[in-house]
């Protein structure tokens, strides 16, 4: 079994998330992330942004609303992700059983029937014949009275397929969106053209590639599977996947067979937004993280706050600010050298004109508290107060 450094662990990660070296297009950076994450809108155009030497947000949009090239759809762990086409069909294939649960409890605490549901989706896909609309638009349409969860629905029917999330109506910074049939926007997409077991152990070979070195019980987190479906499917991958040690890092340890050793790359620090595929794709983030810190970069849900990163090390957090006046502000866990210090800053001014479509300040915080402090506070607000949103509930 071959042993590696902690640097040679960390380099092949940081290469095929282009961190080491820019990604050559969106649309390969998006495959070889396998997924953009998507919980918070603005997060797939910033790990592009990350990414890809002098990104666009408009490139991006194009291929999520023009041509459709990527599109938006909730599967690892349950959470919505931004993919590729042949990553649609195997990511769907490979988490409809995560899905379906979902959509069984949903529909008992909904208060409709299965008929009920059924004729309510049947109206909504004949509603949406004419075009995209909002779910407060289709409420209006069908007179669907407020007491119906009909977002659920929506929610359930892009889950199984028939429709998908289209272009924010307004600002591209918010959750509301205009529904499509899915038919309509991906006619060519075969949610059952993979076997699921064929499915899972792609989507796992995919992640192994890309995240590598991982364990099982990474493997498990950033799927949502269990252990046994993970290490079945690490059982069928066989040739491709291969076991490594790395120095300091709990195993066993799996990597793809083939991977080669990569630039570990230089001084230059890189700002990553919330829930980046980075710093969220790990269950142990020790590995680039010291576990003192952890608190001040993951929330009690494994949540990660946007992050700074030097050579595949977490070295601070940051964040937007909106009020007294649009900014970005950072904290840096240690001193660095001054070189490192400009480049993070470089790149925030960078990631906030893309935010706020101006120029802005870059202000460092001298301290910050831990997440855990004050009950929980929120991931995208970690250099100020406000709570996360338990622990608001807690308190009223």
């Amino acid at each position: 079994m071959k042993t590696l450094t902690a640097e040679e662990g960390l380099a092949p990660a940081l290469h095929q998330h282009s961190l080491s070296r820019p990604g050559s297009s969106i649309a390969a950076i998006a495959t070889a992330l396998v997924g953009l994450h998507n919980t918070s809108p603005v997060s797939p155009y910033l790990s592009i942004r990350a990414r890809l030497s002098g990104f666009r947000r408009a490139d991006l949009d194009a291929l999520m609303w023009g041509s459709w090239q990527l599109a938006r759809l909730r599967a690892m762990r349950t959470t919505m992700f931004v993919f590729p086409h042949d990553l649609l069909e195997v990511a769907a294939a490979a988490t409809r059983h995560l899905s379906e649960p979902l959509a069984t409890r949903w529909l008992r605490d909904s208060g409709l029937s299965a008929r009920e549901f059924d004729a309510l989706a049947a109206s909504v896909d004949a509603a949406l014949a004419d075009g995209p609309l909002t779910v407060r638009a289709l409420r209006r349409a069908l007179e669907v009275p407020q007491a119906v969860d009909l977002p659920g629905v929506v929610g359930r029917m892009c889950d199984s397929g028939h429709l998908v999330g289209g272009a924010p109506p307004r600002s591209w910074r918010s959750n509301v969106r205009v529904y499509h049939r899915w038919g309509d926007v991906l006619a060519d997409i075969d949610f059952q053209r993979w076997d699921p077991d064929a499915a899972i152990a792609e989507l796992i070979a995919r992640y192994i590639r890309t995240y590598g070195p991982v364990t099982l019980d990474d493997i498990s987190w950033w799927t949502g599977f269990t252990k046994a479906r993970s290490r079945a499917a690490i059982e069928a991958l066989d040739a491709r996947v291969t076991e490594v040690a790395v120095d300091g890092w709990a195993g066993p340890l799996y990597q793809a067979a083939g991977s080669h050793e990569a630039d570990e790359g230089d001084s230059t620090a890189t700002a990553l937004p919330l829930l980046d595929p980075y710093v969220q794709g790990y269950r142990d983030r020790a590995r680039f993280l010291d576990p003192a810190r952890h608190d001040f970069v993951y929330d009690r849900g494994g949540n990660s706050a946007a992050t700074l990163i030097q050579r595949g090390r977490i070295i601070g957090v940051w964040q937007f600010v909106d009020e007294p006046v649009e900014s970005v502000r950072y904290h840096l866990f240690d001193a660095v050298p001054a070189e490192v210090r400009d480049t993070a800053e470089a790149d925030l001014a960078a990631a906030g004109e893309l935010y706020f479509e101006l120029p802005v300040d870059v202000a460092a915080a001298a301290t910050m508290k831990p997440l855990s402090a004050d009950g929980g506070r929120s991931a995208a607000h970690p250099l100020d107060s406000r709570l996360h949103r338990a622990s608001r509930r807690q308190r009223a």
